[in-house]
């Protein structure tokens, strides 16, 4: 009897010691049971809340908004667990909540336990995050008119954005790797969901600090020899999921033996990045995208031809502009980016003292093509 006493206060201590929230209710929804961690987050005592309803412990106005008691009531009656919702608490505490039947040994379910893990700080990056997009996206819209206050705006919100963009990366990097705890299935697709609006904000300074850096002259590369072929196939193999989601049909061609370059491998890779990446978002689905390699005299030719909605001929010189605005359907719309593309991939090409260019036919689809120097 000890040792199954042993094992029991054992349980319980492992209980009380968990950091979320557990409470166990009847089918009256009377509270039989609450571990440490509810009173901690909800200030209330024991004696306040063992054999109360849930509607003497829980506000009135939680109950409406969340109608918790009938989805408890929906768990006694059915046996199915309820897998996901969220409480919104005074004071901005926010909790993902599950219900799960308990079956007694005659399979009869006679008490449920309600399962709450704390979101609060989640929410709040969530949240943050979400403002400083929607804040980006307004002052681009609002300083859209005037290139010298574009300009500013690169310069001011790039360089502004860099510290909570950084703080929020180290807070993901400590969630994704368990060192603030282990998340349930639904933070995890929460952190997902932040992760990838975060990457695609980085993405954004990213581009915004080029393009200030090729209108300031500062745009500076490092020159290596290097196999074009390398750096083809890696940018392909990059943005293949991305084709594969819109079921393109994408081939590398590599014309002989190559010679090496000389360049800059990530702004290179860069080029082919900004360029198959429009291919793709252009194209409409089961499309094709062909990358071709080719050794001309004094250079390496590349070319990106895609079967997409093609660039009128008058526009095509005007598509390297920054922001530029294609038959009055805005690039950021289109892309998600800012219409910065074209123009970082032609710095990076002409950084290399080469050159870039298209041939395009409305609805045929669009050739880009661009040089770069054999390796010394």
């Amino acid at each position: 009897m000890k040792g199954i006493e042993s094992v029991r206060a054992y349980q319980e201590d492992i209980i009380e010691s968990i950091p979320s929230t557990i409470i166990v209710l009847d089918g009256g929804l009377k509270i039989l049971y609450a571990n440490r961690n509810y009173y901690v987050k909800s200030g209330k005592k024991e004696r306040d809340v063992i054999g109360e309803r849930l509607d003497r412990v829980f506000s009135q106005m939680l109950i409406e908004k969340t109608r918790i008691d009938e989805k408890i009531r929906q768990v006694f009656e059915t046996s199915v667990p309820f897998n996901g919702g969220q409480l919104r608490y005074p004071g901005g505490l926010f909790f993902f909540y599950k219900i799960h039947p308990l079956k007694e040994a005659d399979m009869s379910i006679r008490k449920v336990v309600l399962l709450m893990e704390d979101i609060t700080e989640l929410t709040r990056l969530e949240e943050e995050l979400r403002d400083s997009y929607v804040k980006l996206e307004n002052a681009y819209a609002e300083l859209k008119e005037e290139d010298e206050a574009k300009s500013d705006f690169i310069s001011t919100a790039s360089h502004e954005l860099r510290t909570p963009l950084t703080v929020i990366n180290s807070y993901l990097e400590m969630f994704e790797e368990g060192l603030l705890g282990e998340l349930s299935g639904n933070q995890d697709e929460k952190i997902a969901i932040i992760r990838t609006q975060t990457d695609h904000m980085i993405k954004l300074v990213e581009d915004m600090l080029d393009t200030l850096r090729l209108e300031s002259r500062k745009f500076k590369i490092q020159r290596v020899s290097l196999k074009l072929d390398e750096i083809a196939r890696s940018a392909v193999d990059e943005v293949s999921r991305l084709a594969d989601l819109k079921e393109h049909t994408m081939s590398l061609k590599i014309n002989g033996d190559l010679p090496r370059i000389w360049g800059d491998r990530q702004r290179i890779k860069q080029v082919f990045g900004n360029l198959l990446t429009n291919a793709i978002k252009y194209t409409p689905n089961a499309g094709k995208i062909n990358v071709e390699l080719k050794n001309e005299n004094g250079h390496l030719l590349v070319s990106i031809a895609d079967t997409g909605i093609g660039i009128k001929e008058e526009e095509q010189e005007k598509i390297f502009e920054k922001f530029y605005t294609v038959s009055g359907k805005s690039l950021t719309s289109e892309s998600e980016r800012m219409g910065h593309g074209l123009t970082i991939a032609r710095g990076n090409v002409e950084a290399h003292a080469r050159s870039i260019w298209d041939k395009s036919s409305l609805n045929r689809g669009s050739t880009f093509y661009f040089t770069l120097p054999k390796g010394e």
